[in-house]
């Protein structure tokens, strides 16, 4: 992968069916076996899968939207949880934080080992 951050096509390529997702992750939170950045990141990945089409101006959508993806955001900058090649003070996240919601969902999907 060399182009980042990703399109959402490259990105999600592999990433469960929304409905899955949304399962496997509210199971995991009940159970205790998620972590709070694998939860954040997984959340902003599915809020961006679902709001790919929405309307920019609808700003009910899109300000839900920018709040998942700056959660995810402000926690790797507090714990220094990045793992892509752009880091967490890169000047392109200001304007496109969807960008970082996709560098880091696809890095960590690229390393999961689900069974």
């Amino acid at each position: 992968m060399t182009d980042f951050p990703p399109s959402a096509d490259t990105a999600y390529i592999n990433a469960p069916h929304p409905q899955e997702e949304t399962e496997e992750i509210l199971r995991l939170r009940r159970a205790g076996r998620i972590s709070d950045r694998e939860w954040l990141l997984r959340r902003a990945a599915l809020t961006d899968r679902q709001t790919l089409g929405a309307n920019p101006a609808d700003g009910k959508v899109q300000t839900s939207s920018q709040g998942t993806f700056a959660k995810l955001l402000a926690f790797d900058v507090e714990n220094g949880t990045t793992t892509g090649p752009r880091a967490t003070d890169d000047p392109a996240w200001t304007d496109d934080p969807r960008g970082y919601v996709r560098q880091e969902y696809a890095i960590w999907a690229a390393q999961d080992a689900r069974p």
